[in-house]
């Protein structure tokens, strides 16, 4: 599945690990993607009124964990993908059971999977998504 059309919020602290996100992203058609590198720069955003259609996000970035955003996206309904470094958590994070981790290094193949997956398990597709928001990759 392609992301045509989509609003991505990612979370990456590595900054060349974040350029391949944005392209892979961007190959897939993504409408928009807003990348963070930080955990209080994705409290923020989500606490606009910013939508988006999925979020790719690292459980821990700089040391911090993204565990209590993903569960305030969740709550409004922005599927989720995990990534992580992280040996013990690619088999998957405590208390998210249905979200997707893509271990790294990744692909574009492993991000349009986890996608897939994330968007299927919520019942949401691109093609359900809500209107509205436009954007420029950022």
């Amino acid at each position: 599945m392609e992301m045509t059309g989509m609003r991505l919020l990612a979370l990456e602290d590595e900054y060349l690990i974040g350029l391949d996100l944005e392209r892979i992203a961007e190959e897939c058609g993504a409408r928009s993607i807003q990348l963070t590198a930080t955990i209080g720069e994705l409290q923020n955003l989500i606490s606009g009124n910013a939508e988006y259609d999925i979020a790719i996000l690292e459980v821990q970035a700089r040391g911090a964990s993204s565990l209590a955003a993903a569960a305030e996206l969740q709550r409004r309904g922005t599927p989720i993908v995990f990534t992580t470094a992280y040996d013990h958590e690619a088999n998957g994070v405590a208390g998210f059971p249905d979200v997707p981790v893509v271990p790294k290094p990744y692909g574009k193949s492993q991000i349009v999977r986890a996608v897939a997956s994330a968007l299927a398990k919520s019942g949401r597709s691109p093609a359900s998504r809500r209107d509205g928001a436009s954007g420029e990759f950022v």
